[in-house]
């Protein structure tokens, strides 16, 4: 009787605590077994160009599920045609995902990015994010993933014992993601990654106003599309594997994005921020001169100017204007010296040197602006007056990134407004005055102007303002009116060689405006060429970009595989080299009336020697002769001086 009434309590009190205490629980597993939940892939939003097209697009890739009915059931990719196919008549044998495709590839890859499968840490940080769910990785995809994200959709099933599928019970649409629009011009992006040709290197092409960004070209590059692909042929899908693979293990850092994580020695482009510093601290006026005798000397140490140690030739005396043009070493140490170090890295921050733009990209490097204290606190050393003269020049400690120097050459343009370079448009700018009075921005870019004229250092400019200079008038009207101010650099970096030469990168820059250039063109075009440029841009040959290739039908060898695998997605690029289309959607839109340009030229094993003048110059005079001509645009070659002409 004892074990009789024991054993009924214990069965009683496992009744209360199974259908009271914990009967929820046991609903909910209950539930869960009978219940499965299927999550529907998220919708990123689009990235959008300056006239509103798509720089990034959303794509299906489908599977073939073996048994629709079983929820664990293998699956197969396979080719859009035979998904569409099947989903006619088999619709539950199909599944779909997302993948991102990039229409200009290699282009914009520096500033769109890519999107990739997540992370456990990219779990750990979010608990929104799901294992299936693509994350941005680089560029505005990562900067604005949350903004692009979306929201899950789902659908819920009722299964039985064996996990098939016995209704659907419910089904909800996701939310797509917010589009992000940008200031990028796609066409002007074309024309400058094809004119840097076989250099590595930086284009920025900004707007002088307000520092939007127009086009931002890092090369070498890599085509996200071969990333976010997958194919259904299992021996293609191994190649796209194995060149993906190679692209992250490439000596030549595909992934790395010059324009705002290189830091660079400026080179002779710094000058303008001595000349600016120069005057607006009075230790120069437009009258001070200094006598080029080819070497200035200090004690037992010689400071040479570029042209006597490349020519043997001197400047005799020479004063700041004509100092700007010709790039004279020996003015802007002594400029430098009567300075000091300390207000000339002043002067270099107040230019934003020294720290990040706030450019919407992550991995943006602040570079180094050095002074007496950075030097005594960091290198344990003295500042000595050579330091000073290197400093002057844009060598030594100094270390700048390339979109640094477009924000400087941005600050002349505008009238000393200092804006921050930006990707996405916002009705307001970010802009900051630098002490700067116009009298002195006039005759900076008085000199700037010469260096871009007979007798300066940027040759394949000197026919162009010929052309376009009207001496009569302030430097601000004839940069208006489409003369051209610019600054070369040829920037030593590393060690000496057995000859006692360190390599050098080439860098150039230059600012003018472009509303006077454009409008005899712009009035040529007409209505329905803008409508008919909008609509050639949006309604591209989609399907090429789904068709799996046919295999038998390529070489055997895994190069002219991937080779033509990425060849499909550059099909779309010819109609960003549309001239036409290109004046159609800044009538429709808008355009800047003064844009920057500034492109880097790295020095290579084939050429360790890049100059200002020869190499860097010809990029940014291609993409000019496109925008005001329309001509076909090629590699830019290296120029050879006029005879009688030297450039730096």
């Amino acid at each position: 009787m004892i074990l009789i009434l024991l054993s009924g309590t214990l069965t009683f009190v496992r009744l209360i605590d199974v259908q009271v205490i914990r009967g929820e629980h046991f609903l909910e597993l209950a539930e869960a077994n009978r219940l499965f939940k299927i999550t529907l892939p998220r919708m990123r939003g689009l990235i959008v160009d300056r006239y509103g097209k798509p720089l990034v697009k959303n794509y299906p890739i489908y599977y073939q599920i073996s048994d629709p009915h079983q929820v664990y059931a293998a699956k197969q990719i396979i080719a859009a045609d035979l998904a569409l196919s099947l989903m006619a008549t088999q619709s539950g044998s199909v599944e779909t995902t997302v993948r991102r495709v990039y229409p200009l590839g290699e282009v914009l890859a520096p500033v769109i990015g890519y999107t990739g499968v997540v992370s456990a840490e990219d779990l750990q940080k979010d608990k929104n994010l799901q294992p299936t769910d693509l994350v941005g990785k680089q560029g505005l995809e990562r900067s604005f993933d949350l903004n692009l994200r979306g929201e899950l959709g789902e659908e819920l099933y009722e299964i039985d014992a064996m996990g098939r599928k016995n209704k659907l019970i419910t089904s909800k649409l996701g939310e797509p993601g917010q589009n992000v629009k940008t200031s990028i011009d796609p066409y002007l992006s074309l024309i400058a990654y094809e004119a840097m040709g076989d250099h590595t290197g930086v284009v920025l092409i900004t707007d002088g106003s307000t520092g939007d960004v127009l086009s931002l070209v890092s090369v070498p590059s890599y085509d996200a599309n071969l990333i976010t692909a997958r194919y259904a042929d299992e021996k293609l899908e191994r190649f796209r594997q194995q060149t993906v693979a190679e692209m992250f293990t490439d000596e030549r850092q595909l992934f790395f994005n010059r324009a705002v994580s290189g830091v660079y020695p400026p080179g002779s482009v710094f000058k303008l921020v001595t000349a600016a510093a120069g005057l607006s601290t009075a230790a120069i006026d437009a009258q001070t001169s200094v006598l080029d005798e080819g070497v200035l000397k200090v004690g037992d140490y010689s400071y040479a100017n570029w042209y006597y140690s490349q020519y043997g030739g001197t400047e005799g005396e020479i004063s700041l204007r004509r100092a700007i043009a010709r790039s004279n070493d020996i003015y802007f140490y002594k400029a430098a010296e009567w300075i000091g170090p300390n207000r000339l890295a002043e002067a270099a921050r107040e230019f934003g040197y020294g720290q990040p733009t706030g450019i919407e990209l992550a991995g943006e490097q602040s570079g180094l602006v050095p002074d007496v204290d950075w030097k005594e606190q960091v290198l344990g050393e003295r500042w000595f007056l050579g330091n000073t003269y290197h400093f002057g020049i844009g060598q030594g400690n100094l270390l700048v990134t390339p979109l640094q120097v477009n924000q400087m050459t941005q600050v002349l343009i505008n009238h000393g407004s200092r804006c921050s370079p930006r990707l996405l448009p916002s009705l307001e700018t970010d802009c900051h005055g630098v002490a700067l009075a116009d009298e002195h921005l006039d005759l900076i870019l008085a000199g700037m102007l010469d260096a871009c004229s007979s007798g300066g250092t940027a040759y394949p400019f000197f026919s162009w303002n010929e052309r376009h200079r009207e001496q009569e008038l302030s430097a601000y009207e004839q940069i208006k009116r489409g003369a051209v101010a610019c600054k070369t650099g040829t920037a030593e970096f590393g060690g000496s060689d057995e000859r006692g030469f360190k390599k050098t990168h080439g860098l150039f820059v230059m600012a003018l405006g472009v509303d006077e250039l454009l409008k005899p063109f712009l009035e040529e075009v007409t209505t329905d060429d803008s409508a008919l440029a909008s609509s050639s841009v949006v309604n591209m040959n989609d399907q090429n970009l789904d068709q799996q290739p046919n295999v038998q039908n390529m070489t055997q060898t895994e190069e002219t595989e991937v080779s033509q695998t990425a060849d499909r997605v550059q099909l779309n690029l010819e109609k960003y080299r549309d001239y036409q289309a290109w004046l159609a959607e800044i009538r429709q839109h808008d355009f800047p009336e003064k844009v920057v340009i500034t492109v880097l030229v790295e020095s290579d094993e084939k050429q360790p020697f890049m100059e200002g003048s020869r190499d860097a110059a010809p990029v940014a005079l291609e993409i000019l002769e496109w925008m005001v001509q329309g001509s076909p645009v090629e590699a830019a070659p290296s120029v050879e001086a006029p005879a009688g002409v030297v450039g730096e």
